[in-house]
């Protein structure tokens, strides 16, 4: 209980601690390293989650071998580097510029092709991109702290992490990341249905939008996103979710703000959860 408090200081203070010393990037150069080093296949995929999840799990015994306070000091740390609150809505500032949508700032936090996206359909990526982070920046890490304690927010990043390097449907990642795919698609499975019960203290509508509109797998949050605002959503070739008007800046705004909502219900739900666990 108490790292989380820890954890939400460090947050307050700064959205992400520099890379050296930066959990996630671990992850990412265990998986760029075995990427560069193993053939293409899945038997070959799967020691790329599994080096990640082996490397989480030693980091989270780390800190039960220090004395009070560094060990909570250090486990309140490492809880801080699964979650991401601030460096979201850093990034989801970023991409405003004099009142509209910069394709600069937005290509940083979405992979999609730019080129010919209207107005709408940019405002609509980063909506989704705002939705999608609360569960694998914030609930998801959190509810697998809540449950398992440090081992399960570190490890959900590890896996996390691997997936966003190397899972993919495409080329060689069409079969060696499949494991990585997968094993996010199942760690954000109940992640993804739980965050319903989130937007519908909010709205009932967004209950709902999310759950007949879901538009993949693990997309409950966007369509929830799109009825709590009324709007649309589209990634075009993808999936259109159509729950009102074409989204405005203002409603980017909006979804930043009830991010922040949202986000502090799932801090005080881990905190319940982790007193009672």
């Amino acid at each position: 209980m108490f790292e989380l408090i820890v954890a939400m200081v460090f947050e307050a203070i700064r959205s992400e601690p520099p890379e050296k010393i930066h959990p996630t990037v671990w992850f990412g150069k265990i998986a760029e390293f075995l990427d560069k080093k193993l053939p293409e296949g899945v038997f070959y995929g799967i020691s790329v989650p599994f080096s990640a999840v082996i490397a989480a799990i030693i980091l989270a015994e780390i800190p039960g071998l220090l004395p009070y306070p560094a060990s909570i000091l250090l486990s309140g740390f490492l809880l801080y580097t699964t979650v991401s609150i601030k460096s979201m809505l850093e990034h989801a500032q970023a991409c405003i510029k004099d009142g509209k949508i910069d394709p600069d700032g937005l290509k940083r936090i979405v992979s999609r092709d730019l080129s010919s996206l209207k107005e709408w359909q940019m405002n609509s990526a980063v909506i989704e991109s705002i939705a999608e982070n609360f569960v694998d920046g914030v609930l998801a890490p959190l509810l697998y702290y809540s449950i398992f304690g440090l081992h399960g927010a570190l490890i959900y990043r590890a896996v996390n992490t691997c997936d966003a390097m190397i899972g993919y449907r495409k080329g060689r990642y069409e079969k060696f990341g499949k494991a990585s795919a997968r094993l996010d698609d199942v760690i954000n499975f109940i992640p993804s249905r739980i965050s319903l019960f989130y937007y519908l203290i909010l709205s009932r509508r967004a209950f709902v939008c999310g759950v007949r509109l879901n538009p993949k797998l693990n997309g409950s949050s966007v369509s929830a996103m799109a009825g709590l605002l009324g709007i649309k959503l589209e990634k075009p070739g993808y999936y259109r979710i159509d729950c009102g008007k074409d989204p405005e800046m203002n409603d980017v705004k909006k979804a930043m703000s009830y991010f922040k909502v949202l986000s502090g219900m799932a801090v005080l739900s881990a905190l319940l959860l982790r007193m009672l666990v």
